[in-house]
């Protein structure tokens, strides 16, 4: 299968989950590298905001699937920066590894929390691609393969803002969060704490209301408007490979 590179649009979303999907139902690798081999072909400059979203997003989870096969699941922090940075695709002549994506893509050229420089320099042209504004749902988007992070899911460029909202509630209230009301205690996903694109940590706790369930809202809510102090206790990260 080829690709045009002017022919692009939804084609290219739609093999990218494709390609996701040969992998989770074990198809061969060989099909799926052939399917991924395409993305060389396209013009990611003609997506839409909404189409673009959506394509990094499905690209990550698949470049994951594919990097855990192909060098392994990363067992230290060194492992781990070479897990996101080293394993790269070429998508329209350009190349973008996981941290690409990510911070370069994603998070409008943001330093990772390891990192010194920006993903981009002044003149890159992948920065064309970047959102005008950094949306924090995409961290409960992206599925690195870990116990602790987001279930993989589809996003799809006509419900890509719907589909991050649903992901981050669905999150939040499968143990992302815990309310501890007589310990005055809130136990937090950690995945805010890695990432600087939340805000403070009140703000948090205020924006996360949105994404509980009902019983939790009202215990935080209480939390928050009382004018009593707030704990945040940092839910430890697992970093084992999620089966």
């Amino acid at each position: 299968m080829c690709l045009g590179k002017m022919n692009l649009k939804m084609e290219t979303i739609s093999i990218v989950f494709l390609s996701m999907n040969h992998i989770l139902e074990n198809a061969t690798i060989f099909g799926y590298v052939n399917l991924a081999s395409d993305l060389q072909r396209v013009n990611l400059f003609e997506l839409s905001p909404d189409e673009k979203l959506a394509f990094f997003l499905n690209l990550y989870n698949a470049m994951v699937i594919h990097a855990i096969i192909r060098v392994g699941h990363p067992e230290g922090v060194i492992d781990r920066k070479s897990f996101f940075s080293d394993f790269q695709y070429v998508v329209g002549g350009y190349p973008y590894s996981l941290s690409t994506i990510k911070n370069g893509i994603l998070r409008n050229n943001r330093r990772d929390t390891y990192s010194l420089a920006k993903p981009f320099g002044s003149g890159d042209k992948r920065l064309e691609l970047c959102p005008l504004k950094v949306n924090p749902l995409i961290h409960f988007g992206l599925c690195n393969g870990t116990r602790s992070s987001p279930t993989v899911r589809f996003f799809s460029a006509q419900g890509v803002e719907a589909e991050l909202r649903s992901g981050t509630r669905e999150f939040f209230q499968s143990g992302g969060m815990e309310v501890n009301l007589e310990k005055r205690t809130v136990f937090l996903t950690r995945i805010i704490k890695f990432n600087v694109d939340f805000g403070q940590e009140k703000e948090i706790l205020k924006w996360s209301i949105n994404y509980l369930d009902a019983t939790k809202a009202g215990l935080l809510t209480h939390l928050l408007d009382d004018g009593g102090p707030v704990n945040i206790i940092y839910q430890s990260y697992d970093w084992s490979m999620n089966s």
